[in-house]
Parts: structure tokens; C-alpha cells; sequence
């Protein structure tokens, strides 16, 4: 009997964790099965009026799950005028998910990460009888600690690495960008081309490239969309080139001697940023030699000396 009560908590506490996060997911649910029944209800009257070939009819069938969990996932995500929506939106936009279920998604992803492993942690509870009594609590929480902090954290660690991978790349656009505009072509061309030429070689900048090329196409200002560039892309020497570029065609300079110049300088700056990598590298092998390789050479030292004084004695 004790120890059926002493195991109480420990039941219970991850039952009712569990019960919150379904109650908070209860709302959405309704809300998107509402919606899906008046799509639904649309969907038909527009076949009777147009009805559509069996084969769309099939593919829309095998697209009903897909287009069930894209809509729970939208509905998950709070409106358009709360505060929040633009933060995730920037967050996400500079982790490369760019598409209009993007926060939807996110929000999802952010509940399964709550839900599911308190739910594995429920299914483990008759395997976890030798653990002290508050030791399921503790896990519990901890478990819905790391499901709030995982997402951001992994959109943190994608921008992250998007971000330094267009740093890498900079240089090399921008040797393109001089080819191409001392080569002829207008700076609006040019664009369009280095986001072609850069299209297996660096596909994020090249994704950047051809958004600046429609922005530019669609009639929006030079300076607007340089500087739209430069936020998208997130690094330092976008947002020195879009300066720069605005500060030529404010003052008339040529811009291909602008731009080889600022090419040149974006070479040197990769250059000092891998001599400042290789003259780091001497610090950062000393832990590694003291707590690995060293205790190994003082044993192959002084064991001979040892052995010796056994005998010796």
C-alpha cells in the first residue's frame, strides 16, 4: 500500500502535464476541423459546377493527409496582428523556411516536441519502478524544458550555419558581380546572371541573388531592394555593400572600379579570417594535449623508472 502511494505522484504528475497540453491543443483542433468541414462544403459545390477529371480527383485524395496536417499546422499559429507572428517570421526567414505555412509549422513542431515525449515518458512509467519517487517529475519537467528550447535552438544553430556559409561565399560573388559589370553588363543583369552562375556552387546566395533580381525586375528601388538584400542575407559585408552601392549612385562614381575595389577588400578579409583561424588553432590544442597526450607521455616516462625502483625495493 505504501508503496502504491509513494508511486502516485509519480503517475500522475506526467498524466496531467499531458492533459494541459492536449487542453491547449483542444481549441485549434475545432477550429481547424470547422474549417476543413466549410472547405469541404466549398470543394463540393464547386464540383458540381465544375467537375474536375479522376485523376485530380485522385491526387487530391492522396494530398488529403498532407493538406490535413498543413492546415492543423496553420491553425496552430496565433493571427497575423499578434506581435509574435513577425519575430517567428524573421526568425524563420533567416533559418530558410520561407513558405506561407512556415509559422504554422513551427508552432506544430514546437507542441509535438512537448506532447510526444511526455507521452513516451508515460508508455516508459512501468519500466521506471526502481527510480526514486520524484525522479518521473523531475524528468517530466526537464523533458518539457527541452521540448520549448529544442525548436529555437535548432533554428538558431540552421541560421547559424546558413549565415556563415554566405560569409564564405561573399567573396566569390562579388568577383562574378566585377566580371560581369566590367564585362558590359548592367548592374540589374549582372544580378541576374552571377544568381545563375552561383546556382551549384552557392545555392543560398543564389536564392538571395534571384529574389534581389525579381525585386529589381518588378520596378522596386535600386536602394530598397539592395538593402531588402542585405537584411535577408544577415551578414556584415551584404549590409556593407548595399551601403556602398548607394552611396555610389548617390555621388555618380564608376561603379565597376566600386565594386573591384570592394572585391579586392573582401578577398583580403577572407584571408585574414583564415590566418586568424590558423593562429587560434595552437590555443585550442592546448587542452586537448593536456588532458589527452600528456598523460599518456608522463606514463610511458615514468613507468620504466617505477618498475625499476619495485625491484630494487
Amino acid at each position: 500500500m505504501n508503496a502504491d502511494l509513494s508511486s502516485f505522484p509519480a503517475l500522475w504528475v506526467p498524466l496531467l502535464m499531458l492533459g494541459a497540453a492536449m487542453a491547449l491543443a483542444f481549441p485549434p483542433v475545432l477550429t481547424f476541423l470547422k474549417s476543413r468541414r466549410d472547405m469541404e462544403s466549398v470543394e463540393r459545390r464547386l464540383a458540381r459546377r465544375s467537375p474536375a477529371s479522376e485523376a485530380e480527383a485522385a491526387a487530391r485524395n492522396k494530398s488529403r493527409i498532407g493538406r490535413a496536417v498543413t492546415g492543423l499546422a496553420d491553425q496552430m499559429a496565433p493571427g497575423d496582428d499578434e506581435q509574435g507572428v513577425s519575430v517567428a517570421k524573421a526568425r524563420l526567414a533567416a533559418a530558410g523556411f520561407t513558405g506561407q505555412s512556415a509559422v504554422g509549422r513551427y508552432y506544430f513542431a514546437r507542441l509535438l516536441c512537448i506532447v510526444l515525449p511526455q507521452l513516451a515518458l508515460l508508455a516508459a512509467l512501468p519500466y521506471l519502478t526502481e527510480l526514486p519517487g520524484n525522479m518521473p517529475i523531475m524528468i517530466s519537467v526537464m523533458l518539457v524544458l527541452v521540448g520549448l528550447i529544442a525548436p529555437g535552438m535548432y533554428l538558431d544553430k540552421r541560421t547559424k550555419a546558413r549565415r556563415q556559409e554566405c560569409s564564405s561565399g561573399f567573396p566569390d560573388m562579388m568577383d562574378l558581380l566585377v566580371a560581369c559589370v566590367e564585362a558590359g553588363l548592367s548592374l540589374d543583369a549582372s544580378v541576374q546572371r552571377v544568381g545563375e552562375e552561383l546556382e551549384l556552387r552557392h545555392p543560398i546566395i543564389a536564392g538571395f541573388m534571384r529574389t534581389l533580381s525579381l525585386e529589381l525586375r518588378a520596378g522596386r528601388a535600386r536602394k530598397a531592394a539592395w538593402r531588402g538584400f542585405a537584411d535577408r542575407m544577415g551578414i556584415e559585408e551584404a549590409g556593407s555593400l548595399a551601403t556602398m552601392l548607394r552611396q555610389a549612385e548617390e555621388m555618380g562614381t564608376s561603379l565597376g572600379q566600386t565594386l573591384r575595389v570592394f572585391s579586392a577588400d573582401m578577398r583580403q578579409r577572407r584571408i585574414l579570417y583564415a590566418e586568424e583561424k590558423a593562429m587560434a588553432l595552437p590555443a585550442k590544442l592546448t587542452l586537448p594535449l593536456v588532458f589527452f597526450v600528456f598523460p599518456v607521455l608522463l606514463g610511458v616516462l615514468i613507468l620504466p623508472a617505477v618498475v625499476m625502483f619495485q625491484r630494487v625495493l
